[in-house]
């Protein structure tokens, strides 16, 4: 993969840190169209807004590190996909 996609990955990346951050910080996630999900009113939303969120950055920054998405699902056995 290119450098520059490599940096824009990692951009990517910590965007996304910043914005997992800030929803942990105010407790206040943000959806589609700016749509606020409370940690109090909306738990399960908001959870899986975070993970969603945490699970992007982590993909971006196995990609950014020069590794393929094949290898990263290679240990779930779903490498066959990209065959």
């Amino acid at each position: 993969m290119p450098p520059f996609f490599r940096i824009l990955l990692a951009c990517l990346a910590i965007t996304g840190a910043g914005l997992t951050i800030r929803a942990l910080w105010t407790g206040v996630a943000y959806g589609r169209n700016w749509t606020p999900y409370s940690r109090d009113a909306q738990p399960g939303m908001f959870g899986f807004l975070t993970f969603g969120n945490l699970v992007g950055i982590f993909i971006c920054l196995w990609l950014a590190a020069g590794y393929t998405l094949e290898d990263f699902l290679a240990p779930v056995g779903l490498s066959g996909l990209f065959r």
